[in-house]
């Protein structure tokens, strides 16, 4: 039997998926869709045992990067124009499984239904005929995993930019907060160095510099805990931008002596993650001193 399009889901997502798949079936598409054909049930699936039926175009509902949703995101970046993913909510595509040219749809219910119908009119008018998904699903299986590698547009000192513009504009936000608990809090920012003086009664009870550069090189963040001499060569921990090929993202490789108190082993963290670590440690600070 020929059908516009067949789906594949992760379990979590069989209730969404049922529900856009009836809006697509007002909307005059066909769809093969299975209450058990979640990406488990496609990916464990012989040839001989998938269904036998053609279609123009199988999307894979894409939450999160498995084994058989990677499989599929590899197709289309080999070229096969009949896998179509849908991103779900923020989702992100690793980098290495990305096709440049290619616009991956959004699970916005009206968007993604008209976005589609308009994908299965083009094919329509182009003349592409339909495929066995059983083909489909197989060819998708068949291509090895693409080496991760550091993007050529990568770099270190944008991503230091990026993290102390990030941090500075977090401190200048949460900082004010801080006067409900009886702390008055000032920050600093400026082009190399963010300073975060927090005061109680006119005394300092914490003090954070986070400059550019410093013991780890000039591409690093470098983080210093309490009241020092300017310019003194002191350091409670630093941070150098990398990219994490797992991730598919930049993230900040922390080397932390003391400024979480977290030991000397490297960890890695994205801007946001960093900024709630640092803000979680100073609020354990300032509670101790009221404590």
């Amino acid at each position: 039997m020929d059908y516009d399009v067949a789906v594949s889901f992760a379990e979590e997502q069989r209730t969404a998926v049922e529900e856009v798949v009836e809006v697509w079936r007002q909307r005059g598409l066909t769809v093969l869709h299975g209450p058990d054909q979640t990406h488990e049930w496609w990916s464990h699936k012989e040839s001989g045992d998938l269904p036998d039926a053609r279609v123009r175009f199988l999307l894979p509902f894409v939450s999160s990067v498995d084994d058989f949703t990677a499989a599929m995101l590899r197709a289309v970046r080999a070229g096969d124009e009949h896998v179509l993913p849908v991103l779900v909510g923020d989702t992100v595509v690793p980098a290495d499984l990305l096709h440049p040219h290619v616009t991956y749809l959004r699970d916005v219910a009206e968007e993604l239904t008209e976005a589609l119908a308009a994908r299965v009119e083009a094919a329509e008018a182009a003349g592409r005929d339909r495929a066995p998904v059983a083909q489909i699903v197989s060819r998708a299986k068949e291509f090895a995993p693409v080496t991760a590698t550091v993007p050529a547009s990568f770099s270190r000192y944008a991503e230091q930019d990026a993290a102390l513009r990030y941090l500075g504009e977090q401190f200048a936000a949460a900082v004010p907060g801080l006067e409900r608990r009886g702390f008055a809090g000032t920050v600093h920012v400026g082009d190399t160095r963010i300073a975060v003086r927090i005061e109680r009664a006119g005394d300092t009870v914490y003090a954070l510099d986070i400059q550019r550069g410093g013991i780890g090189g000039d591409e690093t963040v470098n983080f210093v805990v309490g009241r020092h001499d300017a310019g003194s060569a002191c350091s409670n921990g630093w941070a150098r931008p990398i990219y994490d090929l797992d991730a598919g993202a930049a993230v900040l490789e922390l080397h932390d002596h003391s400024v979480l108190g977290r030991g000397a082993e490297p960890r890695s963290y994205s801007r946001e993650a960093l900024f709630a670590a640092l803000w979680q440690r100073i609020n354990a600070v300032l509670a101790a001193t009221v404590g």
